[in-house]
């Protein structure tokens, strides 16, 4: 890498630190941000935006305009973020858990994360959008108003082939998919950083900075698997959905599977919400040809189909 001026490296310290700032006051802990009452479930339909109870029943249609995608309960399970698109624009949104009272968090219409995530305490969204050198990069906002500018989170990616080792600190770049650690943490990311490997994921640690490798595939390394869907479990379990396509990409109907501790997938299975209780996942298949949310116990056993529907998350009921 080129050394960097003296302000200039000044300046990425500056820009590291208030981040920090910003990003420690949001840690808390899993039982804090986990009630443990397991409440409605949040899915998408068409394009729009549902809820049910976690029986399948009590079907609600929350959003009526645009193209609206991946509903997240906020940790106290009174407000739900997603994605609307339309008019060739495509932001972060927050609503009441009824779908009232829907405001429009981002303003810059080139939101690029499948959805955002939230801050342990409510207080901040994660979400990813271009930055000056076109890059996806990782951002948060405020969740309420005034939501202020949004704020560009710095890292040093380490691991890999392209992991840096002189704490060059650098915009965290996403590829789609994002997700906060219930205790703050973490944020784990899909990133297209590295210089050969195809597929990665980080986990970025909001404390120093790092931005740590965990999963890796692609390129001279390691085959074709593909990672999305990330999220955590609420003991900071991490999962992910992946598609092994092969040591050479060739087999490109290969199936979905969840990867999260303890839980039997099956063909076809994609997403991945774990109740807050911990006692449930819920996720999405097409593996009978139509996109259904099926609710399973955390080690995958009990399947019970809900309702058509994919991308569900599972709120935690108010107290």
């Amino acid at each position: 890498m080129n050394p960097r001026s003296a302000p200039a490296a000044l300046m990425s310290v500056v820009v590291f630190l208030t981040c920090l700032v910003g990003l420690a006051a949001t840690s808390t802990t899993a039982h804090a941000t986990y009630p443990g009452t397991d409440g409605r479930i949040a899915f998408v339909r068409g394009t729009q935006v549902y809820s049910m109870d976690q029986s399948g029943r009590d079907v609600r249609q929350l959003t009526s305009t645009g193209r609206s995608s991946r509903p997240t309960w906020s940790p106290d399970g009174r407000r739900i973020a997603f994605i609307r698109e339309a008019g060739g624009r495509r932001d972060v949104w927050v609503m009441a858990a009824n779908g009232s009272d829907e405001r429009r968090v981002t303003t810059s219409g080139a939101v690029t994360s499948a959805g955002a995530t939230w801050s342990p305490d409510g207080r901040r969204l994660a979400y990813a959008e271009p930055g000056a050198d076109g890059w996806s990069q990782l951002m948060t906002i405020r969740s309420t108003a005034p939501y202020g500018a949004p704020r560009v989170i710095t890292g040093d990616q380490t691991g890999g082939f392209c992991g840096g080792d002189d704490a060059e600190m650098q915009p965290v770049r996403v590829n789609q998919y994002l997700a906060w650690s219930p205790d703050g943490t973490r944020i784990a990311v899909r990133t297209d950083a590295d210089c050969r490997l195809d597929f990665r994921v980080d986990h970025y640690y909001v404390a120093t900075g790092e931005s740590r490798m965990v999963l890796e595939s692609g390129g001279d390394c390691c085959g074709y698997v593909d990672y999305t869907n990330l999220f955590w479990g609420p003991g900071n379990q991490f999962g992910y959905t992946e598609r092994d396509r092969g040591e050479y990409g060739e087999d490109t109907n290969a199936p979905t599977y969840i990867v999260y501790p303890g839980f039997q997938s099956v063909a076809g299975d994609t997403g991945g919400a774990p109740s807050p209780s911990g006692a449930f996942l819920a996720l999405s298949t097409t593996a009978s040809g139509t996109s259904v949310i099926v609710r399973a116990r955390a080690d995958g056993s009990a399947r019970t189909v809900l309702t058509r529907g994919s991308q569900p998350d599972w709120q935690a009921r108010p107290r």
